[in-house]
């Protein structure tokens, strides 16, 4: 099921997916700014979720936190996760999810770490990727 870009998608949309949708195998909800960690613990705790569930993306989910890896741990057929621009999510909740699904592809981009400001320079640099023109 492709929701991406769903503007209007809520948590109360993931708690009628988890409901009415036990065979769902692939589930996109990247760029759905309004989903929360309790949204993704009902649908980890939906009828999908233990063995149809392969596939979940939620890139650019501004509100999704570790908490919801942990609400995915229970998803055996869970075989990959996009992660890309959650800035909430940690390498450790990464790696928390793995020891659970040792199998599972997870793609995920963490940026750089911003440096200090450079002491007595006269260019401020903001990131490691970034060009100062």
């Amino acid at each position: 099921m492709d929701l991406k870009e769903c503007v209007q998608i809520t948590d109360s949309t993931l708690i009628q997916l988890s409901i009415h949708c036990p065979r769902l195998q692939v589930l996109s909800l990247s760029h759905c700014e309004l989903i929360t960690d309790d949204g993704i613990r009902h649908l980890g705790n939906g009828a999908c979720a233990h063995d149809q569930l392969e596939v979940i993306e939620l890139d650019n989910c501004p509100l999704i936190t570790d908490a919801s890896l942990e609400h995915l741990k229970s998803c055996h057929s869970l075989e990959r996760i996009e992660l890309y621009d959650c800035q909430q999510i940690s390498r450790a909740g990464i790696k928390r999810l793995r020891t659970h699904l040792p199998n599972i592809k997870v793609h995920a981009y963490f940026a750089p770490v911003t440096p200090p400001p450079s002491v007595g320079g006269s260019r401020q640099r903001f990131c490691r990727c970034c060009i100062i023109l």
